[in-house]
């Protein structure tokens, strides 16, 4: 039990700096600008067509290349300083034993993800609030913008996808979008933090910049099967393809390609901790 225990303090310990964190506060004023200029057109069409829009906005979010990627970004933005060494860690690892400390340190960057899209997808729902109602359909507003260019004359910048309403209902589309989407993160973030313990904590955030934008360079210039090696295209619904018949990633494949390298980062970052240098300084 006290296995179990101390890995879940160490990653909670982690959270709850985060409030001391001026980084932290930084990525949440970038974050509410970012949602609030691709969210916000769209109550403004809602007004304007006299009809409520449905909360499932986040699938689009998720979905559109350069809002994705922003969001990516700030994945890298949040873990750059992996693998989280401060004054009171190396404390930590002597009690708790170094496989315990980077367990935790595994679940730290995992539940932070999931902190940070469910802060998204609160702030998306907190704009459009006003003129919201709950439908488990996609709603005569998410539709119309998915069937026609009405939403060009309102500058709304989030494209939405007709593709994904057809192949999803609201709740399978919004849901996939937050487990794509954790899974990519939280592969990101494994990837800062075990290219950190081997290299300079800089490289760690280069590397997975490269991987975030893997994916332009597979939308602009490479085929499209080339998606399947690229986490981050995975988790936009509008790149899988649930019927299978084309060269792009099928839904099963993504499932599968996430689980298999988020368990291999996670074992593989857990025993990178014993090469972790750790100093231990004396009181002042």
């Amino acid at each position: 039990m006290d296995k179990l225990r101390k890995p879940f303090t160490i990653c909670m310990n982690g959270i709850r700096k985060w409030s001391a964190n001026p980084r932290i506060y930084t990525l949440a004023i970038l974050l509410a600008i970012f949602v609030l200029n691709n969210v916000h057109p769209l109550t403004k069409f809602s007004r304007a067509m006299g009809y409520r829009i449905t909360p499932w906005v986040f699938p689009f979010l998720s979905s559109s290349v350069y809002a994705q990627m922003k969001m990516m970004f700030g994945i890298v933005f949040l873990f750059c300083d992996a693998p989280f060494i401060n004054t009171s860690q190396p404390y930590q690892v002597i009690r708790s034993g170094r496989i315990q400390w980077g367990i935790g340190q595994v679940l730290y960057i995992m539940c932070g993800t999931a902190i940070y899209f469910m802060f998204i997808i609160i702030l998306s729902i907190l704009i459009i609030s006003p003129i919201m109602f709950f439908s488990d359909s996609w709603g005569k507003i998410l539709s119309t913008l998915a069937q026609t260019n009405a939403g060009n004359s309102f500058n709304i910048p989030l494209q939405i996808s007709y593709q994904i309403q057809s192949s999803y209902s609201p709740i399978q589309a919004f849901c996939l979008s937050i487990i794509l989407n954790w899974c990519c993160g939280t592969i990101l973030g494994l990837i800062i933090f075990i290219t950190n313990i081997y290299y300079k904590k800089s490289v760690g955030a280069a590397v997975s910049f490269m991987v975030v934008c893997l994916d332009m360079v597979i939308k602009n210039a490479l085929p499209s099967y080339m998606y399947k090696i690229s986490p981050v295209s995975m988790a936009r619904l509008t790149v899988l393809d649930p019927s299978g018949i084309s060269v792009r990633p099928t839904n099963t494949y993504a499932y599968f390609f996430f689980l298999l390298i988020i368990v291999l980062l996670s074992i593989f970052a857990v025993l990178s901790v014993r090469k972790l240098e750790i100093q231990v300084l004396p009181p002042v």
